[in-house]
């Protein structure tokens, strides 16, 4: 639980919406889908709806489409004014996604971020639970609780509050766990986790585990922090750390991964694609290639993407590093991604339109 996910679409105001059970990330209100694919209007409720589409995805534990979806209203926060509400929320989704990744350091650094200036109280609760939980799974205690405090005073809800509070007793033992008839299900199934942790770690039988259907990001989330259980279970390892991937603009132009500079010989339209990648999220392949390829035909403009995202993934040695999937273009959540882009030293060397960086509608 980090933060506490949103009601579906409860911030998209006016948007025509189904009920919350009757759709998913896969299959959202076809209203959704026009206002995602509309380049100028409604821009908070795109980022909105970007956002719950993110957590949707993530409770399903697709952790890949989550970071698509976040990444991509962030894209709109840095670009647009009217966005830029949604951005400790935004931040918040993809520190939870480092977490899961086991981008501890990303994971605490995005939560950081979220809390710098002035924040509503939603933002720093859910900041705060954040920087608790990713403390909590890193081994830190200390830290943890503090965190664990700081979001008790400003829960939303009496239901909130239990939920920390209960939480906070995992790493600080004997301080009160509520009544289970007063958590979320999701709050009650790490609890279940944790103590099956406890006495399968000290040899004794635990009997039944518990059921984990229906709950994969808490699965995901909790999976680093109860070995025993994930053995029992028969769960696979979590992923490891992600790998850092920076491109280098200025003075040089390639991808630094990790301690490994990887040259982009000849012309950076490659290069141009993947900097609109990180600085503005996943997209529709047109509106990335409107933006950095310039004009042609359609199938001309289709095979210059495919051109590119094949010279990315060969550059990186990852056939998943850039994705193009249901004509949409991402990257790859395996990697943590960054640029040179903003208040680099020297002249930006890539070779393509770069007006989209800060271009904006305020």
């Amino acid at each position: 639980m980090t933060p506490l996910p949103p009601p579906l679409g409860r911030w998209a105001l006016g948007t025509p919406l189904d009920p919350a059970g009757r759709w998913s990330w896969r299959r959202p209100p076809a209203a959704w889908l026009t206002l995602l694919a509309d380049g100028g209007r409604g821009v908070p409720q795109r980022a909105a709806i970007l956002h719950d589409l993110g957590w949707a995805a993530l409770l399903d534990g697709d952790v890949a489409a989550a970071a698509g979806q976040f990444e991509e209203g962030m894209g709109l926060v840095r670009a647009q004014r009217s966005a830029r509400p949604w951005r400790g929320a935004l931040l918040m989704g993809l520190a939870t996604v480092d977490r899961v990744q086991g981008a501890f350091e990303a994971s605490l650094s995005r939560a950081r971020e979220a809390l710098g200036g002035q924040v509503d109280a939603g933002v720093a609760f859910g900041a705060h639970l954040t920087l608790a939980t990713t403390t909590r799974v890193m081994g830190d205690p200390l830290v943890s609780v503090r965190h664990h405090y700081a979001a008790l005073r400003y829960a939303p809800s009496a239901e909130a509050a239990a939920d920390v509070q209960a939480l906070l007793d995992l790493v600080h033992p004997g301080s009160g766990r509520p009544d289970e008839a007063r958590l979320s299900p999701g709050v009650q199934l790490r609890l279940a986790l944790q103590d099956a942790e406890s006495v399968l770690r000290s040899g004794l039988p635990v009997g039944l585990l518990p059921d984990v259907s229906g709950f994969g990001f808490e699965v995901l989330d909790e999976s680093r922090s109860v070995p025993h259980v994930r053995a029992a279970l028969g769960w696979p390892e979590p992923p490891a750390a992600p790998d850092e991937a920076r491109l280098v603009t200025r003075g040089r132009l390639g991808v630094q991964r990790g301690l490994t500079f990887v040259p982009m010989r000849g012309e950076g339209r490659s290069l141009a694609l993947l900097a609109y990648l990180i600085e503005r999220g996943g997209a529709p392949w047109p509106r990335v290639a409107d933006a950095v390829l310039g004009e042609g035909t359609e199938k001309a403009l289709y095979g210059q993407v495919r051109y590119h995202v094949s010279r990315l993934r060969s550059l990186l040695g990852d056939s998943e590093a850039v994705r193009l999937r249901g004509g949409r273009l991402s990257l790859g959540p395996q990697w943590v991604w960054s640029t040179d882009l903003r208040g680099g030293q020297g002249p930006c060397l890539l070779d393509g339109p770069l007006d989209w960086l800060e271009a904006g509608e305020d």
